[in-house]
């Protein structure tokens, strides 16, 4: 009976790894923002709302993006403890699957990385179409 549960343990595990390496999902989508173009052409208060909801809808990215990235590393850490205690010469084929789990997840986590520095950068560009206006209120420009 022990052997049973101990087989079935295993299978299980077996089973659960490939969830385990996706159990984060996908990281959140990046939000649709206007082109600095745009805002160069919209009446003052229109391109002013553009600017205020793209940074609203930036901060709210960011804050799904903390989240994501705890899980990706919660997800890293785990498989660097179990890599710890694993032997490599008696379990090669868990070793490689746990170092391909570190390796996804550290590439995950560098891909939102990049992935939020377009965004900041397509936001800056956004501010500077807008600071660099006349008719606007510069109040939310930095100085």
């Amino acid at each position: 009976m022990g052997m049973r549960v101990g087989i079935l343990a295993g299978l299980m595990v077996l089973i659960a790894a490939p969830a385990f390496a996706q159990s984060c999902g996908s990281p959140p989508i990046a939000p649709a923002m206007p082109s600095a173009d745009s805002i160069k052409k919209k009446a003052p208060a229109a391109a002013a709302t553009a600017k205020h909801d793209a940074f609203l809808d930036i901060k709210n990215w960011q804050a799904d993006l903390k989240n994501y990235r705890a899980c990706v590393q919660a997800e890293s850490s785990q498989a660097k403890t179990e890599l710890t205690g694993t032997d490599p010469n008696k379990d090669a084929g868990k070793v490689k699957r746990l170092k391909d789990e570190i390796d996804n997840a550290n590439h995950e986590f560098d891909s939102t990385v990049n992935s939020e520095e377009e965004v900041v950068n397509e936001f800056h560009a956004i501010q500077v179409a807008y600071c660099t206006r006349t008719d606007v209120d510069l109040a939310t420009c930095p100085k």
